[in-house]
């Protein structure tokens, strides 16, 4: 879908803001309802996003989207894998760093899950010493989904 048709399906009651930047290697176009972001539409920092744009990425940290299974922002990791299995951590240093999680039935393999833990730089517990690529089954028990990254 392009940025244009998604205007037409959503009409007058959706606002359009730009954040740029939003984060390292993309801005964002936050769209709202009723003043509340319900999600943001990535796109390549530096770059114009116009109504003939396709949509590919788009992000949302709002708690009242979820997936089918109930899952989305604020959900405990612990009960993710209640859902969805195993759980497994991971970051890449070349990626900025950012902590992803994966589920061992998640529902789609476009979904990324960014967990997140309070006052702590990463959810996951991971071994010595860091390398470029860095995986784990275990995190910190209070870790939850920070946010939820669809790709299409």
């Amino acid at each position: 879908m392009t940025f244009g048709q998604l205007k037409q399906v959503l009409g007058s009651d959706a606002e359009f803001k730009v954040e740029s930047p939003f984060m390292v290697d993309f801005d964002a176009i936050a769209l709202s309802k009723s003043g509340k972001v319900q999600y943001y539409i990535l796109y390549p920092a530096g770059t114009t996003f116009s109504d003939s744009d396709s949509i590919e990425l788009l992000l949302t940290d709002n708690p009242d989207l979820r997936t089918t299974e109930g899952v989305g922002s604020g959900t405990s990791l612990k009960q993710a894998e209640a859902v969805y299995g195993d759980a497994t951590l991971s970051y890449n240093t070349q990626n900025e760093s950012r902590e992803y999680v994966r589920f061992a039935n998640q529902p789609a393999r476009n979904l990324l899950f960014r967990p997140t833990v309070s006052n702590q730089q990463f959810s996951g517990i991971y071994s010595s010493p860091i390398r470029e690529y860095n995986e784990t089954k275990k995190f910190q028990e209070s870790a939850t989904i920070h946010s939820v990254l669809v790709g299409f």
